[in-house]
C-alpha cells in the first residue's frame, strides 16, 4: 500500500474538491458577491481614485477580481456556470503537477522498499508527509479554481486556503528535514494554515479593504522559510568544520552528482516564483498588462502555471537533498 498511497490521496482529492465544484457550477453559486466585484445592492459601482484627497471615479476599472472580465448580473443572482473561464481552467495545470509528484514519490518509494534504505523523507515508504505535499500541490490550483469560478464571497476564501496550505508545507518540512518528530511538523503545518485562513476570514468580514491580507500572510510564511534554509545552511557549516569545510563537502557532493541538481532546482524554483509575481503585480485590473476581454490572461496562464511549477522544482529540490547536505545520502545505492 505504502507506494501507491499518493495515487489515493490523488485520487480523492480530486473527487473531494472538483465534485462539488462541477454541481455548484452546473446548479449555481451562493448569490452573495465578493469585495473585488464593486457589486453593492444589486448594481456594480465604479471603483473610485483618489487624486489630491478628490476622489474621482474610475469606471475603467469597475472592479479588482484580477483583470478577466465577467457577468456582474450572474455574480449576483448566484447563476450556475464559471465567471472567469480563464482564470478558472488554467488551474487545472494542478492535476497534472500533483499527478507528476505522486508518480515521482511512488518510483522512489518502491526504490526504498527494495534497497531498505531511505535517502530522506521523500522516500520514506512509512511516512505521511510526502502525500501531504501530494495534496497541497493539487489544490493549490483546485481551490484557486473556486474562487475565480463564482467571485463569490461565501466561498472565496478556499482560493486563500488553497495558498496557505501549500506555503505552510515550505517552513514546516525544512524543520522537519532536522527534526525527527512527525508530530511537531503536523502542529506547525496545521496550525499555520488553519491560523492563516481564519485571520484571512475574519479580515474580508470586517476590514474594509483586505486585498492584501492574503499576501501579507503568504510574504511572512515565504520569508519564515528563508529564514529557515540560511539557518539550515549556516548549521551545515559549523557541522563540517566551517565555511571553507563545508564549501569542500558542497563541492564533493557536487561531484559525485546529488548535490548539484538540487541546488539548481531550488534556483529555478525561486526564479519561477519571482517570475509568477510580476506577472500577478503587472496583470491586476488597471495594471498595463490588464486586458479583461482577453483570452490571453496573465494572471491565470502565468501567475497560476508559474505557481505551480515552483511547487514541482521545490519537490525535486527536497527530493535530491538527504536532511544534512553534508552527508552522502546514498549510503552505497544509486538513487
Amino acid at each position: 500500500m505504502a507506494p501507491v498511497r499518493g495515487f489515493v490521496v490523488w485520487g480523492v482529492g480530486m473527487f473531494v474538491v472538483l465534485i462539488p465544484f462541477i454541481l455548484f457550477a452546473s446548479f449555481g453559486w451562493p448569490a452573495h458577491p465578493d469585495r473585488c466585484t464593486n457589486i453593492e445592492n444589486h448594481v456594480q459601482v465604479p471603483q473610485t481614485q483618489e487624486v489630491d484627497g478628490v476622489k474621482y471615479p474610475a469606471p475603467k476599472h469597475p472592479d479588482s477580481c484580477y483583470c478577466e472580465a465577467f457577468d456582474p448580473v450572474k455574480v449576483d443572482t448566484g447563476a450556475n456556470g464559471i465567471r472567469q473561464p480563464v482564470n478558472t481552467l488554467s488551474n487545472l495545470y494542478a492535476i497534472f503537477s500533483s499527478l507528476f509528484v505522486a508518480f515521482r514519490i511512488y518510483y522512489d518509494r518502491k526504490k526504498a522498499l527494495e534497497w531498505t534504505v531511505s535517502k530522506n523523507l521523500f522516500h520514506d515508504p512509512k511516512s505521511w508527509i510526502p502525500d501531504v505535499y501530494i495534496f497541497a500541490t493539487l489544490f493549490l490550483g483546485l481551490g484557486s479554481m473556486w474562487f475565480h469560478a463564482s467571485l463569490s464571497a461565501t466561498i472565496s476564501w478556499f482560493d486563500g486556503m488553497s495558498m496557505y496550505v501549500f506555503s505552510a508545507f515550505l517552513p514546516a518540512y525544512s524543520i522537519r528535514r532536522r527534526v525527527n518528530k512527525d508530530w511537531l511538523f503536523y502542529v506547525m503545518y496545521f496550525g499555520v494554515a488553519v491560523t492563516c485562513t481564519v485571520i484571512n476570514i475574519l479580515a474580508e468580514k470586517y476590514m474594509d479593504d483586505s486585498s492584501g491580507v492574503s499576501m501579507l500572510l503568504i510574504g511572512l510564511i515565504i520569508f519564515t522559510y528563508f529564514v529557515i534554509e540560511l539557518v539550515l545552511k549556516i548549521t551545515d557549516a559549523q557541522k563540517a568544520g566551517g565555511c571553507s569545510q563545508w564549501i569542500h563537502k558542497l563541492a564533493e557532493g557536487c561531484a559525485r552528482g546529488w548535490l548539484g541538481p538540487a541546488v539548481w532546482f531550488w534556483i529555478a524554483a525561486l526564479v519561477s516564483f519571482g517570475l509568477a509575481v510580476v506577472f500577478q503585480v503587472r496583470s491586476q485590473t488597471g495594471e498595463p498588462w490588464c486586458n479583461p476581454h482577453s483570452l490571453f490572461q496573465p494572471h491565470g496562464l502565468l501567475w497560476h502555471t508559474l505557481s505551480g511549477q515552483m511547487a514541482v522544482l521545490l519537490y525535486l529540490y527536497w527530493r535530491k537533498l538527504p536532511d544534512q547536505e553534508t552527508n552522502d545520502p546514498f549510503q552505497g545505492a544509486r538513487a
